[in-house]
């Protein structure tokens, strides 16, 4: 009966703590359910559509042809439901833009930091860890992150 009595009067602070607390605030970070990172380029959080976000550069192979892939992947999918905004960490603007021509990527989905491993970019993702993809949707979530292109064109066929 002692074990009921506390057990009551434990459950009773917990409502009473609880009652009138706000809904939990997100916070940035870059695991899924963390508000994504600022870079810039948030044009495409407008509450509907996803954006997939793609760090890579030329001097990392895997990085390159996954960017590759990856663009290949979404340019077939549905605008209006997901888009791609890929950063480059090349410190060479001339490399940068000739794996551009090379990969025969879009310009417009493509953008350069060019302070590379110092860039705010680079902290903010903590890309010391390797380069990868987050998978945004429109209010600047992370749902999730490291995506292969088959994957990201399961989530979206319909």
């Amino acid at each position: 009966m002692r074990y009921l009595k506390t057990f009551l009067l434990v459950l009773a602070g917990f409502i009473f703590m609880g009652w009138g607390t706000k809904e939990p605030k997100l916070t940035e970070g870059i695991q899924p359910g963390n508000l994504a990172p600022k870079i810039g380029q948030e044009a495409g959080f407008n509450g509907k559509n996803y954006v997939l976000l793609q760090f890579w550069a030329a001097r990392d192979a895997n990085s390159r042809a996954a960017n590759a892939l990856m663009h290949n992947v979404i340019t077939k999918m549905d605008s209006a439901r997901i888009q791609m905004i890929s950063v480059s960490l090349d410190e060479n603007r001339a490399v940068y833009e000739g794996v551009i021509r090379a990969d025969n990527l879009n310009p417009a989905t493509q953008f350069n930091a060019p302070e590379g491993k110092n860039s705010e970019i680079w902290r903010k993702y903590r890309l010391n860890n390797g380069f990868g993809n987050w998978l945004i949707d429109g209010n600047g979530v992370i749902v999730a992150k490291n995506l292969r292109p088959e994957q990201i064109a399961a989530r979206f066929a319909e």
